[in-house]
């Protein structure tokens, strides 16, 4: 990547913020999109509220846009804990990822069999799953050939999976993704707080793979207004 295709990426990824309302990044925000745009692996922490998601999405719906997708294949996997989540990001980040060119949809364990065979036969550019449904997705003959051009993935809510049973299983399914992709897969993760960031960061990339620590940690001011209402005296 040049100079000044850099430079142009960053300059989009700046645009794009301020168009859906983000006029002054947050700290998470300004750290992290030149670290995703040199594609490097990256755990993001910050606090709830600071623009996580759209820390990520946006410099990779940059990338992924600016590239010619001539196959048709999952390039990137939002991987989420919650179901309910799943749905909420995915109405988040479909008007972010249609105006990158791109297609989205999830896939859940209640995800219709007519809705698994569509994404099955005309793959969506970013999918948005959960631990378990990966896993099972892995298992598909089909679904293995759709994610062999997978370049990116973003694991949210990182720190719910950190020392239990899903994170473990997640683990396994990201190295299973490694060895199925043909391209060098860049992962992302967010979250709120760990107790350990070192392993948290090596829980994401891997033992012996970089990965690079952003951190927010600035506190969220409120502004707190208390109103007494007169009521009726009582007779």
């Amino acid at each position: 990547m040049t100079k000044n295709s850099t430079l142009d990426l960053e300059y989009r990824v700046l645009k794009r913020m301020k168009e859906i309302g983000w006029e002054n990044l947050t700290p998470v925000q300004m750290k992290s999109y030149p670290v995703i745009l040199r594609r490097k692996s990256s755990l993001l922490l910050a606090p709830t509220g600071s623009g996580k998601t759209e820390a990520a999405v946006i410099p990779l719906f940059t990338l992924l846009g600016s590239e010619k997708l001539h196959h048709k294949s999952i390039k990137m996997l939002y991987v989420t804990p919650l179901k309910a989540l799943n749905r909420d990001i995915l109405r988040r980040v479909i008007g972010y990822a249609e105006s990158a060119g791109l297609s989205v949809q999830v896939r859940h364990g209640d995800t219709s069999l007519s809705a698994r065979r569509k994404m099955t036969d005309n793959p969506p550019d970013v999918m948005i799953t959960t631990p378990e449904t990966l896993a099972i997705l892995l298992t598909s003959k089909k679904m293995r050939l759709n994610l062999t051009l997978l370049e990116w993935i973003v694991v949210d809510e990182l720190h719910e999976l950190l020392g239990n049973e899903r994170g473990s299983h997640l683990a396994i399914s990201l190295e299973r993704l490694e060895e199925l992709s043909e391209n060098k897969i860049v992962r992302i993760g967010l979250s709120a707080t760990v107790a350990n960031i070192t392993e948290a960061a090596k829980f994401l990339v891997g033992s012996y793979r970089k990965c690079a620590v952003i951190i927010d940690r600035s506190e969220r001011k409120y502004h707190i207004e208390c109103k007494q209402i007169e009521g009726p005296v009582p007779e």
